[in-house]
């Protein structure tokens, strides 16, 4: 059957989420973590596996996450490629890529053949992490034998230049690779009933409108981290709240986790008779509502991105992770 057919007719596809904590700057560990989760997928007959965002990096605001940056082609991506090879499968996670003088959250899909089948970078990084790396405007979508798959990471998930982009590019289905912890407690700008709330809900929303299954999968477990700039919240008692998921194109819930580690699988239905190309319901730069200070969000990257234009260390990093031998 030819590519150009594939999106043509009604297939079924097995899919898991992976839930689990990472711990900040240690990737060999946390790709061994890793490891049991997905051979568990692979053995309940899952065929395509999604990671949480920055899985083998951690999620550290500070420069030192810099440390734990990689090549191209370093320890995650050879990692992607094994397993995927071994268990004949879709695998797929985000990692803190070193290119030039620049640092990239990068999602790397590899298929079954242990063959990298795209790579996707995050374009907006969320509040803080401008500070820690770029965001870069391209493709979103990610051409296999399996169909056009689109790839939405954490806060660009929440962005309507993102959804539209994954609406005109008549994506098969969308996978959502989330590092999203909340506060222990509601305050201000960051309120921790609102945040699950979005959490919740925006797997929904995108199947609902796109008519493509869904998997999201978001870390667990507790969260601190400095935040540089503003101090606009606490992340002592921080977590991961979890709550990976998956939803099909008719926008029916699969397979819901809650805070715990755990891996879901579930059967999703790729139709193009479902599949739509709406423009999704925005307010201003997001698609769901929230409150009137989402312009402090705005004012935090954009110090972010000077603070991080400016800084001689980051290049001087940078450098020398993206040339080592």
């Amino acid at each position: 059957m030819q590519q150009d057919d594939i999106s043509d007719y009604a297939r079924t596809l097995r899919v898991a989420a992976v839930q689990m904590p990472s711990e900040n700057g240690s990737v060999s560990s946390n790709l061994g973590h890793a490891t049991s989760l997905i051979e568990r997928a692979s053995k309940e007959g899952a065929k395509l596996v999604v990671l949480p965002e920055f899985m083998p990096t951690g999620y550290f605001l500070g420069e030192a996450i810099w440390k734990a940056a990689e090549q191209e082609n370093g320890p995650t991506v050879t990692w992607l490629k094994q397993k995927a090879r071994s268990l004949g499968i879709w695998l797929g996670t985000s990692f803190l890529e070193a290119d030039g003088e620049d640092f990239y959250n990068t999602f790397v899909l590899t298929d079954p053949l242990g063959e990298v089948a795209g790579r996707v970078r995050k374009q907006t990084p969320a509040t803080w992490e401008a500070y820690l790396f770029r965001g870069e405007r391209g493709s979103h979508a990610i051409d296999t034998t399996l169909g056009k798959v689109g790839v939405s990471i954490c806060f660009d998930s929440q962005t309507a230049a993102v959804a539209s982009a994954l609406s005109r590019g008549a994506v098969d289905l969308v996978l959502m690779p989330h590092s999203y912890p909340v506060p222990a407690s509601s305050s201000g700008l960051f309120r921790k009933d609102r945040m699950i709330g979005i959490l919740e809900a925006i797997p929904t929303l995108y199947a609902s409108f796109l008519g493509v299954p869904v998997v999201l999968a978001n870390k667990c477990g507790p969260w601190e981290s400095p935040v540089p700039g503003p101090q606009l919240v606490k992340t002592t008692g921080s977590c991961f709240p979890g709550l990976s998921a998956i939803v099909n194109s008719d926008g029916s819930i699969m397979a819901r986790l809650g805070e715990e580690e755990g891996v879901i699988v579930a059967d999703v239905t790729m139709d193009s008779a479902r599949k739509n190309h709406p423009v999704l319901p925005h307010y201003g730069r997001y698609v769901t509502p929230g409150p009137a200070r989402r312009s402090l969000v705005r004012v935090i990257e954009i110090m972010g991105r000077l603070s991080y234009a400016l800084s001689s260390r980051r290049k001087t990093m940078a450098r020398a992770v993206s040339s080592a031998a």
